[in-house]
């Protein structure tokens, strides 16, 4: 089963803001590939479970925050922030 993922505007504007900030630009894109793609084969076994619905995924150097929707195949990523 393959999901789609999306970004809330939030969030790309967050990740905007990290890649602007980060000392490795490049680094960060390739944690957002990465995330993407771990995400859309496997979102519950990929990440962990904070709280009432919101997921966590780390691929330095980003935390990745996303909700699952199971019934529309569809993650949505909420927030992004640098872990170093």
């Amino acid at each position: 089963m393959s999901f789609t993922v999306i970004w809330d505007p939030d969030g790309r504007s967050e990740l905007h803001w990290v890649w602007v900030a980060s000392p490795d630009p490049a680094a960060v894109r390739s944690a957002v590939e990465k995330a993407e793609q771990q995400l859309s084969l496997d979102p519950i076994g990929t990440g962990e479970h904070i709280c009432e619905g919101l997921w966590r995924i780390v691929v330095s150097p980003l935390a990745v925050y996303y909700t699952v929707d199971i019934g529309r195949q569809l993650v949505e990523i909420t927030n992004v922030a640098l872990t170093n």
